[in-house]
């Protein structure tokens, strides 16, 4: 199984090394380097090698105690930085070289499958959008009883994280406008009630089901919740602005 990790974190940036002493942190808590020396079988170069990459890399850290150093590891959760890193390297990288050919970059299509991959999209989306900017909802998400305990599927998807997204949400003051079915009302007016940032209007003759979009500057998103929620993604600035104007007409007719 460690084997199995190591090549995991290899895959994410991780020296095979530093894979080996990350673990070993994990397993052993705060320790001294003579004990990772013992865990990992490496040579005690090696692991003063892998623990500045480690620390480099915010998944460890230390402490001098009794003018000796202890080392632990933060959370497996800044992982999510290194995934993070990777990809806007590679948007960065795909940037330049469209410039270099003239041409714009390739659009990008994404399938998430099942409720944690729509949470992490869900957030990844939210920590690359810009300060100040918006996303904008059209219907969907609603169970068939239109109850805000039981019909939200975001909410429900969100669980025990809707806390931590909302208050990153109103760090980077992300206003949402939601233009919702007359089904949704309950909802849509509980939100607005109890969220920051937040608009709704409801759309004539528009009743909701279980399919919603979302709208960011440069991506639409078609979530769909059944009994296995499946987010498209498409990620096209042109398309996105065109989504957006569309928006803006239903906007103009939807009601308070």
């Amino acid at each position: 199984m460690n084997g199995d990790i190591i090549m995991s974190l290899e895959a994410l940036g991780l020296k095979k090394k530093e894979a080996r002493v990350y673990l070993a942190l994990l397993e052993l808590g705060q320790v001294g380097s003579s004990k990772i020396i013992q865990r990992t079988g490496l040579h005690g170069q090696f692991v003063y090698q892998a623990l500045e990459g480690l620390e480099e890399k915010g998944l460890a850290q230390h402490a001098i105690q009794a003018g000796r150093k202890k080392f632990n590891a933060n959370s497996p959760e800044r992982i999510r930085s290194l995934i993070d890193d990777k990809k806007r390297a590679a948007e960065d990288a795909i940037a330049k070289l469209g410039q270099l050919t003239g041409r714009p970059a390739l659009q990008q299509f994404e399938v998430f499958q099942g409720a944690k991959a729509y949470v992490t999209h869900e957030f990844n989306q939210l920590e690359r959008a810009e300060v100040n900017s918006e996303l904008l909802l059209i219907g969907g998400g609603e169970g068939p009883e239109g109850k805000r305990t039981q019909g939200d599927q975001f909410l429900t998807a969100m669980g025990s994280r809707m806390d931590e997204y909302e208050r990153l949400r109103e760090e980077k003051n992300i206003r949402i406008r939601y233009i919702g079915g007359e089904n949704q009302r309950m909802n849509l007016f509980w939100y607005k009630n109890n969220r920051k940032l937040f608009e709704c209007r409801m759309l004539p003759g528009f009743m909701s089901g279980l399919v919603n979009t979302d709208l960011w500057p440069d991506t639409i998103n078609f979530n769909m919740f059944g009994s296995m929620i499946i987010a498209f993604s498409i990620k096209n600035e042109e398309l996105a602005k065109s989504y957006g104007d569309f928006f803006e007409t239903l906007w103009k007719i939807a009601r308070v």
